[in-house]
């Protein structure tokens, strides 16, 4: 049994982060642990929505700072899987640290290799890259970062398991990288936070460029991701929220059944219209 199985209990989650006041560029730093405790609300009812979606998923939400988790199939949400494109959040952040690219506007050329997905196929920077998950444009930065400094900034950042191995370019597609939903959130919350060992610009830079809608005292960012080595694909939705003075984090995944192309992973309408009625229903979003 999970052991966020029970209505209510208390966990421990250990997250690496360091103060944004006192943040080194020096890879080789140790950054110091967190640990967080936190009080587990599930919510079965939904598992309604993801039944008549007619697909199997979990998602998890925190507000930032809160000691109150939520979830729905606490196993799942525990369960580490590869992160596929929403790696690019942490991606992005090393590659402006390490001054890849200057800032998230300065554009990289195409490579002139024509790809199923239109919105891939012309110059990107990182702004307009993340936002239509040009993943050659990141497999481009990746290589330019390489791969020493790479697993480094990785570890550092308590990223999943942290584990870079594979091909430099394709180890959050189909390498050794993993992640879990609790991951995911304990992630984005010590971005939020300022506890990630980037300079605050980097960060804030970043979750900025994530941003998708906003209104009136609300804003909802997020990343998709498509693992297509697992069977069926695995889609994510992981992100941030602002509503009014609170700031909520969330991770979504489910099974995208049919899906074997890249192309499923600019099709998030379910993975959206789902999290979207949850982080609703927990008062992250207005309705």
């Amino acid at each position: 049994m999970s052991r966020l199985s029970a209505l209510a209990v208390l966990i421990v989650v250990a997250a690496c982060s360091s103060s944004s006041s006192s943040s080194s560029s020096s890879p080789e730093a140790n950054s110091p642990q967190v640990s967080i405790a936190s009080t587990i609300v599930e919510h079965d009812d939904w598992g309604d929505d993801f039944a008549a979606a007619g697909t199997a998923g979990t998602f998890v939400a925190r507000r930032v700072g809160g000691t109150a988790t939520h979830v729905w199939n606490p196993d799942r949400a525990e369960e580490p899987r590869l992160p596929g494109s929403t790696f690019k959040v942490l991606n992005s952040m090393i590659v402006l640290e390490t001054d890849t690219l200057p800032d998230v506007d300065t554009e990289v050329a195409w490579d002139g290799v024509t790809r199923e997905i239109g919105a891939w196929n012309r110059n990107h920077s990182l702004r307009s890259g993340i936002e239509v998950s040009a993943v050659w444009m990141y497999q481009e930065m990746a290589r330019r970062i390489g791969e020493t400094e790479m697993a480094d900034w990785v570890r550092r950042a308590g990223y999943g398991n942290a584990d870079t191995s594979g091909a430099i370019d394709r180890f959050w597609l189909d390498g050794e990288l993993r992640i879990s939903p609790v991951q995911q959130i304990d992630f984005l919350e010590q971005a939020v936070l300022g506890e990630l060992p980037f300079r605050p610009d980097v960060v804030d830079s970043v979750l900025a460029i994530l941003v998708r809608e906003s209104g009136d005292g609300w804003t909802w960012a997020h990343k998709t991701g498509t693992v297509l080595a697992d069977d069926p694909a695995l889609g994510w939705l992981v992100g941030t929220t602002s509503n009014g003075s609170e700031s909520w984090v969330f991770a979504l995944n489910l099974d995208l059944q049919g899906v074997n192309t890249a192309a499923g992973q600019i099709d998030p309408a379910i993975r959206q219209q789902l999290a979207r009625r949850f982080l609703v229903d927990l008062g992250a979003l207005p309705s």
